[in-house]
């Protein structure tokens, strides 16, 4: 028998770049958190039907990792370096109880610290909304899983407890480099939260399944905790195909019956006029703050802008063109589709209690 030999590449072959998106997918698969099938601390508080398919040892559907969240893992661990190296403590402790295991960013006691990194539009969205009660919850059972002697790690004694006092939370911007440090003294109630969070889902899907579950995140497009889900297939069914779903999206899967339909719609009004009244009430607190900037408790009002600048008038420079007898660039585009609720005038029939 003559064994085939694979081609020799050619040298262009031989020359072409390594595809750095191929090396990083590659990684990933390799990585612990990529193959992880039990309850991580991180996704305690996100998403309930999630942490169903965690504990439901279900088979993750989108795993792929984009390289910028690659390039945010490498940058947290170079940073955890150097938070080690200048002040001591450990990083990446390993953490395992019964239920929930996760990695320990920083315990520099007494005080355990997580570290995020972020997206500029991320680290934004923390100074004005504050730290998601999540990211608490992580912290929490990181300093709940240290005291209790919960370790997995060879640093640690096994079963000995830590000295844990004080819980931190980093968000470190990508873009920027800013840092900002939000501190709390430790909360035996924030973790026993957590750990009941998680009991209710172990729960329901030993009663009743992982279906059973409600989902906490409204689907992709919607929800940039449902975009980047490990198990968003799973859980909102596969891309839709336009040639044959027509212009839907996975969201409108769930509305199945008339009365489903009649749901959205009224839920659609009812959010309409909330928002509405919201920015009535926002806008309203904006003027009474306009010409003055400074701290306000635990705030910090700042205005900016309003300076002049120069843009291109495209009215005048289309005018122009056809005044030269040039043709205007155009471009074919698809405009955004545009949903409108309006009131009929039928009567909507009174439930018992509102019966006259």
């Amino acid at each position: 028998m003559t064994a085939v030999l694979p081609a020799r590449p050619s040298a262009a072959e031989r020359r072409a770049a390594p595809s750095l998106a191929a090396a990083v997918r590659d990684l990933d698969r390799r990585r612990a958190r990529s193959r992880q099938r039990m309850i991580g601390a991180s996704e305690l508080g996100e998403c309930r039907r999630r942490a169903a398919y965690r504990v439901a040892r279900s088979r993750p559907t989108n795993t792929a990792t984009g390289l910028q969240a690659f390039l945010g893992t490498e940058l947290h661990r170079g940073v955890l370096r150097a938070l080690r190296r200048q002040y001591g403590g450990l990083t990446e402790v390993g953490l395992k109880g019964q239920q929930v295991k996760g990695r320990c960013d920083w315990l520099h006691a007494p005080v355990v610290e997580d570290l995020k990194t972020t997206s500029r539009f991320g680290f934004e969205r923390v100074l004005t909304r504050g730290v998601p009660a999540k990211h608490w919850f992580q912290v929490a059972v990181y300093a709940w899983l240290l005291r209790t002697g919960q370790t997995a790690d060879r640093r640690l004694p096994a079963g000995e407890g830590q000295d844990v006092e004080g819980l931190r939370i980093r968000y470190l911007s990508r873009d920027s480099g800013e840092d900002v440090v939000f501190e709390a003294d430790h909360d035996p109630a924030l973790a026993a939260e957590a750990v009941l969070w998680l009991t209710d889902v172990y729960a329901t899907v030993e009663e009743d399944g992982v279906d059973a579950v409600p989902r906490d995140g409204f689907g992709p497009g919607v929800d940039t905790m449902c975009d980047w889900c490990p198990f968003l297939d799973l859980c909102w069914g596969p891309p839709v195909e336009t040639e044959t779903e027509g212009e839907v999206s996975r969201q409108s899967r769930l509305t199945v019956t008339d009365a489903d339909y009649v749901q959205a719609v009224h839920d659609y009004d009812a959010w309409r006029a909330a928002e509405n009244e919201a920015k009535r009430h926002k806008d309203y607190a904006r003027e009474r703050l306009r010409g003055r900037s400074c701290t306000a408790d635990d705030l910090h009002c700042e205005w900016s802008g309003g300076g002049l600048r120069t843009q291109v008038d495209k009215d005048a420079a289309v005018e122009r063109l056809i005044e030269l007898g040039e043709e205007v660039p155009t471009k074919r585009t698809r405009s955004p589709q545009s949903i409108r609720v309006t009131r009929t005038g039928a009567r909507t029939e009174a439930s018992p209690g509102e019966a006259a």
